[in-house]
């Protein structure tokens, strides 16, 4: 009776160990997967400034993010300085990224060298993963080197890409 109920406690062990170690790889993906660092691409270019004021000082942009439609992204400059030696330039800036419910709106702030190329890095401030920290990389293609694919003829564009980091915990 002894050895029995001895198997019977093992063998009880180890299937609910074995059961364990099937649901937890399940779980943690789903927790891992929902919440995993994303990198959404983007074009903008310059937008005119809106019929009714206030008319924003250093200019808004508009434009596409991902596979998105012509609006899936917006953007508007807050601050913007040149160093006295014309090499970079600091900017601070607002991001809208408009995709269901992965809409966001980050706050970003960084700079950009003479060549175009830009880094900035914030935190979404509303909307899809509030709190979770941005960075933004992107280059500037102006009009006369043809531009970005997407953008009107003509104009200077951006192309780029965000990441958004991992939602914090609550």
């Amino acid at each position: 009776m002894r050895t029995i109920g001895t198997h019977t406690r093992v063998a009880s062990f180890v299937g609910a160990v074995a059961l364990l170690v099937q649901i937890s790889p399940a779980l943690a993906s789903d927790d891992n997967h929902n919440n995993r660092p994303v990198a959404i691409s983007f074009t903008k270019w310059g937008a005119p400034p809106p019929a009714v004021p206030p008319t924003p000082f250093f200019g808004l942009f508009e434009g596409f993010s991902g596979d998105g439609l012509l609006g899936s992204f917006v953007a508007e400059v807050l601050w913007r300085q040149v160093s006295v030696n014309g090499h970079v330039t600091g900017l601070e800036a607002m991001y809208e990224v408009v995709d269901g419910d992965r809409s966001f709106t980050a706050l970003i702030r960084g700079g950009s060298n003479a060549a175009g190329a830009a880094l900035l890095e914030g935190v979404i401030l509303a909307g899809w993963r509030s709190g979770a920290r941005v960075q933004v990389v992107f280059q500037r293609h102006l009009a006369s080197e043809g531009g970005c694919v997407g953008a009107p003829f003509g104009k200077t564009c951006f192309e780029g890409v965000i990441h958004v980091g991992r939602a914090p915990r609550d």
